[in-house]
């Protein structure tokens, strides 16, 4: 990959720019991968003339000029002053500067009192210095900005202006620094930033309520680091941006209020870590977002709603939340291991899968992670319910968490009748039929087996059965429609009720001994019996089977 660089050639000859007259010239050409790409002519100022400007408290305008190791370090040294001492500036207009050094261009203990503008401005080779530099103006612009330092320091700086601008400016080196910055401005711009393959660092910055734009910022770097930053209210916007291969960090960095979005943005090595951090109360948005990402960590964090729906992760993403409202994946491709198994069940209040599709394993536990509310705290339909249970109940077969696969196929069915039934009201005009169909399904495979996935259950609906047709033979025979005969003038001394449940019992097994027969009403009842008797059988056959084989 080509750089750039500068060919600077110092002339003796005169340029008039904006009216001013200057003695000598610069040719500047600038060169992209040896080829050319711009030739322009500057105006040179020779650094005492902007040392004598500050001691006279004149504003500086810089516009369109070439400048040659500026120093306030150099000139606190000439001037007999303390190292620390600020310098105050009343003005600095510098749109189209080229910044030269040997060394550094250094800024650093000063005070703007008055709009900068740095716009389209060069800064070229050495260190560029703006440590405890206090921005006390409306505007700061550094729009547009060729930083090819091999260090830009902005830490410890202070903007306390109504707008710091660096958009579309462009950072070439190894470090670019706002470590400690106090950045209260009421807009941030960083947008179309390219930081290339620079260290980037704001860990312990602190912004003001304002909006912060970073939409479409290029990373390349090993680190961009948001480690313990105080966001605090107001959008903060990283739309649309590309990460490279670096680690980037925001660990217990806090938001007060406002939303913070990652929306479209693509990440394509490395690891996200967001451990620790307080996302405020709002959304956290991740929607639309390609992760290529090693580790994705969102560990411990507090969240009102975090989104990372339409979005495709080959990461394993750490989703063990401190505490959110709710995490919504749905439409998502989940390719690898997505841990949602958190310490404890009130950390989070719903989880949507809606249209996710699990590749990987999705790690979770039916009854500690409370998963059944986490899925209907949603008020999502019937049919998406349905299918979000169904999301789960595969993935626990992934598990072999068989037991709570089974509670997840479970409320699938449940929804998924439910589901049948609205579509069956809405088709047809005989209601009352469709809902006897449907109450009818409910109670045979839901109610006595829980979709053939308990054979206790099972067995339960079956000992209700006997005793329940045993009651019906007896409340026959008391209002005299039916009775149980015994056949063979047996004196076995059973009453109404021993025979009613005896041949409850060999009916609903189809065993027929033949000592006793029903008569008149019962012969009807009985025969409904050993058809109950038959499925019952069978479901828990099925369900028992179904047991043993996993």
């Amino acid at each position: 990959m080509g750089e750039i660089f500068y060919e600077i050639e110092i002339l003796d000859e005169s340029i008039e720019l904006d009216g001013k007259k200057y003695n000598r010239s610069v040719r500047v050409v600038e060169f992209y991968a040896q080829k050319k790409i711009t030739e322009r002519y500057l105006a040179y100022v020779d650094v005492e003339t902007i040392y004598n400007d500050i001691d006279g408290g004149h504003s500086i305008d810089l516009n369109n000029c070439y400048v040659k190791d500026f120093s306030l370090a150099e000139y606190r040294r000439k001037r007999k002053l303390d190292p620390k001492e600020i310098i105050t500036i009343h003005g600095w207009n510098a749109p189209y500067a080229f910044f030269d050094c040997d060394a550094y261009t250094d800024f650093s203990y000063s005070k703007f009192d008055k709009d900068v503008s740095f716009d389209h401005a060069v800064f070229s080779h050495g260190s560029l210095n703006f440590t405890h530099t206090i921005f006390e103006t409306a505007d700061v612009d550094f729009s547009d900005c060729s930083f090819h330092s091999h260090q830009s320091i902005f830490q410890y700086a202070e903007f306390k202006c109504d707008k710091i601008n660096f958009e579309n400016s462009n950072f070439n080196g190894e470090l670019v620094s706002f470590i400690n910055a106090s950045i209260k401005a009421e807009t941030v711009n960083f947008k179309r930033v390219n930081f290339n393959r620079c260290k980037v660092k704001f860990h312990f910055a602190e912004f003001g309520d304002g909006s912060k734009t970073f939409e479409k910022i290029k990373f390349n770097g090993p680190v961009l680091d948001f480690r313990r930053v105080i966001f605090g209210a107001g959008k903060l916007d990283f739309r649309r941006s590309l990460f490279g291969s670096g680690h980037i960090s925001f660990e217990e960095s806090e938001i007060s209020s406002g939303k913070l979005t990652f929306r479209l943005s693509k990440f394509e090595g490395g690891d996200l870590s967001f451990r620790r951090m307080n996302f405020g109360p709002d959304e956290a948005n991740f929607d639309d977002t390609s992760f290529g990402c090693r580790n994705i960590s969102f560990e411990s964090c507090t969240a009102g709603k975090l989104s990372i729906s339409n979005s495709d992760i080959h990461s394993t993403v750490d989703l063990r939340v401190k505490k959110a409202e709710e995490i919504d994946l749905s439409q998502t491709y989940l390719h690898s291991i997505t841990d949602l198994s958190f310490q404890k069940a009130e950390s989070l209040d719903k989880l949507c899968l809606t249209g996710a599709r699990n590749l990987g394993k999705i790690i979770i536990d039916w009854n500690k992670n409370n998963v059944r509310d986490l899925i209907l705290n949603q008020n999502a339909s019937d049919a998406d319910t349905a299918e979000q249970f169904n999301i789960i109940k595969d993935n626990f077969t992934k598990n072999g968490q068989y037991t709570d696969e089974d509670w997840a196929y479970v409320y699938f069915k449940r929804f998924q009748l439910k589901d049948n039934r609205q579509k069956s009201m809405e088709k047809y005009k005989v209601k009352p039929l469709v809902a006897a169909l449907y109450f009818a399904k409910s109670l045979i495979f839901d109610r006595m087996g829980l979709f053939a996935t308990s054979p206790n259950r099972v067995f339960v609906s079956m000992v209700v059965a006997i005793v329940g047709f045993a009651g019906i033979y007896v409340m026959n025979h008391f209002l005299g429609i039916g009775e149980i005969i015994n056949t063979v003038d047996a004196k076995d001394g059973l009453d109404v009720f021993d025979k009613s449940l005896y041949h409850s019992s060999i009916t609903f097994f189809t065993i027929g001994y033949g000592d006793y027969y029903p008569t008149s009403w019962n012969r009807l009842v009985s025969a409904v019996e050993g058809w109950v008797g038959v499925f019952l059988m069978s479901y828990f056959t099925v369900a028992f089977v179904r047991k043993i084989l996993r």
